[in-house]
């Protein structure tokens, strides 16, 4: 083979893969509306973790509305009692995921031993979540004991991450909650938190049975252990 097939031959693979390009693009221009959800469907189905709203634009070759539209038609689609995900908005990212009424044959499948949240730990996250930006002696001060190795696990665990440091003696860490605390607890900004008059109408009226209660993990009124073990187990399910 001499050097002019050589060349002849890398050229004619160059012009196949620019072909092959190109038509990848009039694929994209040409899917129809119901295509490009489905399209959609499948960048997600495919990434499994949150996928950021401006990368599916750069996928799509569209704006921010037009992916939120096709967001919403798909959402639609998976509110069919049929169907067994859903579609949620994380944090300006989309993500496909199971209905939570399909938790626990799930788990079975994934045959992993749930992690769960001790009460203290629920009560620190709630601490940092309606605080944050907060430094761990805050923390101390409403909890009234030494939160270190709980900041530690929800370290460890991605809830909470640090933000920033405080323009003081030491720069202590400022604390925060991550992305996916908003994934697990389904909110898509912390503006969705309830306020505390929301949680206020959780605890328990005088002269009511007692029974063992816990903290919600959004819970503030920060001290109040006072919560209907139904609540708690609902949170807790979601933190597993």
């Amino acid at each position: 083979m001499t050097t002019d097939d050589v060349v002849d031959s890398s050229a004619g693979e160059l012009d196949s893969e620019a072909v092959e390009g190109q038509g990848e693009q009039v694929s994209h221009v040409a899917l129809s509306a119901e295509q490009r959800v489905g399209l959609l469907e499948a960048l997600l189905l495919a990434s499994g973790d949150p996928l950021p709203i401006n990368r599916i634009e750069e996928i799509l070759g569209c704006g921010k509305s037009e992916v939120l539209e096709l967001a919403d038609v798909l959402k639609q689609q998976y509110q069919d009692p049929q169907r067994g995900l859903e579609l949620v908005n994380v944090s300006q990212r989309l993500q496909l995921r199971t209905k939570a009424i399909y938790a626990g044959h799930v788990r079975q499948l994934i045959a992993v031993k749930p992690r769960r949240l001790s009460q203290a730990a629920l009560e620190t996250l709630a601490v940092i979540a309606y605080q944050q930006p907060v430094v761990k002696s805050e923390i101390d001060k409403i909890r009234g004991v030494d939160v270190a190795p709980t900041i530690k696990t929800l370290l460890e665990r991605k809830l909470v991450k640090i933000l920033g440091y405080q323009a003081s003696v030491g720069q202590p860490a400022l604390y925060g909650t991550t992305e996916d605390f908003l994934s697990i607890f389904g909110l898509s900004s912390l503006a969705e938190l309830p306020t505390l008059r929301d949680l206020k109408a959780l605890v328990r009226e005088p002269g009511e049975a007692q029974g063992d209660t816990e903290v919600l993990p959004e819970g503030d009124e920060i001290g109040s252990s006072e919560r209907s073990t139904q609540h708690n187990d609902e949170l807790q399910s979601s933190v597993q």
